[in-house]
């Protein structure tokens, strides 16, 4: 199923989240508006916001105030986007030149910290403080994942279980705290609260290391392919590569020899085992789903699943 058919139950939402995040990043200044219109501010997948109201439908979580978070989620997101682009010194994103090389640095994080400031001020708007420290603490730990991914900047003898614990700060957590938003919003009378928590950890994780096999294989994803490898991360892929040559391969790795390295990875299986560690992560995804009575919101979530872990783009 295309996302695009997976986002069809809650597009109503998606266009009101769009019209938020207009709305509250409209300003006076030129050069922020400038900002505003280089960043793609209404584009990109909002995975996140489909998560969010998808979750919120199989929960029967009806609240007002759904679209102006799901705003909050997307700026901080994209806050994160920007700034990773300046630290990685990257060209493009989502297909488009990014604001560092449209800008440049100075400006850019400047536009980065105007969407993470923002975000956090209008969530603390809405009067909700669960929702601020649920969210704070999932910043929290993105900021931490990204230190310790920079820390770990060309060691190619990165520890699987420091990898995953970069993927849980830096990706998942944002993920599990989406989750973990929904029952609370509910009064979490049933005590859902951890068990939500916990498929937004399971959830990503598997969206990670989908996003670390794009890098390497895809053609579609909008971004420059082994973009990863030229920043010295050593994600999943690069850990399984190493490890099934024995070492072999590290003077490709050293080199940015794309080349070989692709002929490596397919010589070795890697994507194929770096999707049994997905369909790990899918399974307990399911099996979390499956507790909940049979209905359309359940069936669009596993679609979600389903795309998150043969996406292409």
């Amino acid at each position: 199923m295309d996302l695009k058919d997976i986002q069809a139950p809650v597009e109503r939402l998606l266009e009101k989240t769009n019209k938020v995040m207009k709305r509250e990043l409209s300003s006076k200044v030129n050069l922020i508006k400038k900002i505003t219109v280089l960043t793609p501010v209404n584009k990109g997948k909002k995975i996140r916001s489909t998560f969010l109201f998808l979750l919120a439908r199989l929960n029967k979580t009806e609240h007002q105030h759904l679209p102006a978070i799901a705003a909050c989620i997307e700026m901080l997101h994209l806050s994160s986007l920007i700034h990773d682009d300046v630290v990685d010194n990257s060209k493009f994103r989502r297909g488009k030149k990014t604001l560092n090389v449209n800008l440049g640095n100075y400006v850019s994080v400047l536009g980065g910290d105007f969407l993470f400031i923002h975000a956090l001020y209008f969530l603390n708007t809405l009067e909700k403080k669960f929702l601020v420290d649920i969210v704070l603490s999932s910043v929290s730990q993105m900021i931490e994942g990204q230190i310790l991914e920079v820390e770990n900047n060309f060691n190619y003898n990165i520890l699987p279980e420091t990898y995953f614990l970069i993927v849980k700060k830096k990706t998942s957590a944002l993920f599990a705290g989406i989750a973990q938003l929904i029952p609370t919003l509910n009064g979490d009378s049933r005590g859902l609260s951890n068990q939500f928590y916990q498929f937004g950890l399971n959830f990503g994780t598997m969206f990670q290391i989908s996003d670390d096999i794009l890098d390497i294989f895809s053609h579609n994803s909008g971004k420059d392919r082994f973009r990863d490898l030229k920043e010295g991360k050593m994600t999943l892929p690069y850990i399984l590569l190493l490890r099934k040559s024995n070492g072999k391969v590290m003077k490709y790795l050293k080199n940015g020899d794309h080349e070989q390295l692709l002929d490596m990875f397919i010589k070795y299986n890697i994507r194929e085992l770096c999707h049994r560690e997905i369909n790990k992560y899918y399974k307990k995804c399911v099996a979390f789903l499956t507790d909940f009575p049979d209905s359309t919101s359940r069936d669009f979530l596993i679609n979600l699943l389903d795309f998150t872990r043969s996406r292409d783009y």
